[in-house]
Order: C-alpha cells, then sequence, then structure tokens
C-alpha cells in the first residue's frame, strides 16, 4: 500500500500525507464531491479534479497488485516462475504489459499452434526459422505424419507457420513497442456504414472522421464505439500512408520483423517467414492491439 501513495503523490505532484489521508477517507465511505467541499484541511486543499485522478489511480493501481498477485500464483503453480520473470511481473506498471508478461503462461484452449506442436512440427518451424537458407517445401517432407493429420507439406508449413505465429505474438517487449508505436502514429478514421445516414443521424459528426489517435478524448471514443455497436459506424487505426491496401506491409510488421531478425534476403526460406509476420500482424495482432488501444 504504501508503494501505491508513494507513486499517486509523485504522479499528482503533492505530498504522501495528503494522499494517505485522501485514501483513508475514501475507505471510509465518504465521496470526492464530500471530501473536496468539507476536508480542505484533511487533504492539504486538493481540489475536485486532483481527488478524481486520485480515486481513479488508486482503483487502478489495486487492480493492478491484485492481478499481480493472481498472474504470479498461476504462474509458480506450474513450476514456471524464474528470479527474471517475477522481477518483470513485479516491475510492470500497467495492465496490459502485465497481460503481455503473463500470455506465454497464460492457460489457454487447444490452439493450432499447439495442435502443431503435439504433431511434431516445432522442429520443422525452428529449422527454418534458425537457417532461412533451408528450402521450406524440401525441409518438410520430414514431417509428414498421416496419423497426425500432416498428410502433405502443405499442412506442415501451415503447422510450423502457427507455432511461430504465436511465438511472435506473445513476446511481451514486441506487444509493449507495438502498442506504443501505434499510440503515437495512428490516425483513427471513421465512416458511415453505407446506408446508414438517417438511421444514425446522431452519429453524423463522425460519418467521416480523422483525428490522431492519441488526442481522441474518451466521451468520441465512447461515442464512436456506440455507434459501431449499432452498426452505424465503422473505424480502423491507419498508421502511414497506406491506408486500408493490404497488399503493402503494414509498418507493424516491419517492427516484428525487426524485432525477430527477419529479412528477405533472397533466401530459400525469407518469403515463407515473411509470410508468417504479415500473418502474426494481420491474424493475431492487430485486431488485439486496436482492441487495447481504443479501450486505452
Amino acid at each position: 500500500m504504501n508503494s501505491i501513495i508513494r507513486r499517486i503523490a509523485d504522479e499528482l505532484g503533492v505530498r504522501e500525507q495528503q494522499v494517505n489521508a485522501t485514501v483513508e477517507m475514501l475507505d471510509g465511505g465518504a465521496t470526492v464531491p464530500f471530501i473536496a467541499r468539507y476536508r480542505k484541511e484533511v487533504t492539504g486543499s486538493l481540489d475536485d479534479s486532483q481527488l478524481r485522478n486520485l480515486e481513479d489511480r488508486l482503483r487502478y493501481l489495486r487492480e493492478l497488485d491484485d492481478r499481480r498477485a493472481t498472474i504470479l500464483n498461476s504462474i509458480e503453480e506450474q513450476g514456471k516462475l524464474t528470479e527474471e520473470l517475477r522481477a518483470s511481473i513485479d516491475a510492470a506498471d500497467t495492465k496490459n504489459r502485465l497481460e503481455d508478461l503473463y500470455l506465454p503462461y497464460k492457460p489457454k484452449r487447444r490452439t493450432k499452434a499447439q495442435i502443431a506442436r503435439e504433431a511434431g512440427l516445432e522442429p520443422l518451424a525452428d529449422a527454418l526459422y534458425d537457417d532461412p537458407t533451408l528450402d521450406p517445401e524440401h525441409t518438410a517432407q520430414s514431417y509428414l505424419n498421416a496419423d497426425a493429420g500432416i498428410a502433405d507439406t502443405k499442412a506442415a508449413l501451415d503447422g510450423a507457420r502457427y507455432i511461430l505465429m504465436e511465438r511472435f505474438a506473445e513476446d511481451a517487449e514486441l506487444l509493449g513497442e507495438l502498442r506504443d508505436f501505434i499510440w503515437q502514429q495512428g490516425q483513427l478514421r471513421v465512416s458511415v456504414v453505407a446506408g446508414k445516414e438517417t438511421e444514425g443521424a446522431k452519429f453524423r459528426d463522425y460519418f467521416d472522421h480523422v483525428e490522431p489517435l492519441k488526442k481522441v478524448p474518451s466521451h468520441r471514443a465512447l461515442a464512436i464505439l456506440r455507434g459501431r455497436n449499432e452498426g452505424v459506424l465503422t473505424y480502423s487505426i491507419v498508421v502511414g500512408d497506406a491506408e486500408d491496401d493490404r497488399r503493402q506491409a503494414h509498418p507493424a510488421e516491419q517492427r516484428i520483423a525487426a524485432r525477430w531478425l527477419i529479412r528477405d534476403n533472397g533466401r530459400a526460406a525469407d518469403r515463407w517467414l515473411s509470410e508468417v509476420v504479415r500473418w502474426t500482424w494481420r491474424v493475431k495482432l492487430s485486431t488485439q492491439i486496436e482492441t487495447d488501444l481504443m479501450a486505452q
């Protein structure tokens, strides 16, 4: 609790005693308007805005600590909690960062990657990643297994791709980098669904709306999400000049490739690995990160 008090005090630029006194009153059932009006002598004259920020951050940081404890217990029960991982989890200062670190250890339904591992395809994925001079089709011949549903090289290479996609998509450092990059560079583009102009007239301000993502206020984001949920609006987060041209590589794909040291140097497996990167972004990560950033 002391660490939460210190952090909030640092963020708000006030004394720890002011934060501590306010937390005690909030925990005792007092409301922000009551504290702002009648307890100025206790809080050191924190104003309504400061008190609301304090209340929001207190709730967030307590939830963060509760989730941290749950995650540590889960990984420890699996016997996979190293000192390095514990230190990273203890240092995580946002819910997104915490969940990114937990992702590889989070219990999940059998994924396509897990099924591919069970079929013995992880060595194929590793071989093509570690040595891009290998020819994918030729190398995959050694991993055919009709009993496991791997009847041809396409099935083998599909399985190997799913394994690498999951590996790339569960890289906590990469996820944080992509989220920050798109938050800083992304444009939120909103348009009306064809034929919904009259029905959705209350959302007309967003029929053709473009705005830097990081500058979208919460009330506008909520309105756009409501419009989307009512089938009136559609939106996308765009980076760069590629618009929605899916033939061009998204800038996020370049970052995934750089993080995992994948380059197209004309080697036998380079094109296949580039497709793995493309699928990682477009199938595994783009929707997830878009959802995270709209929530943010």
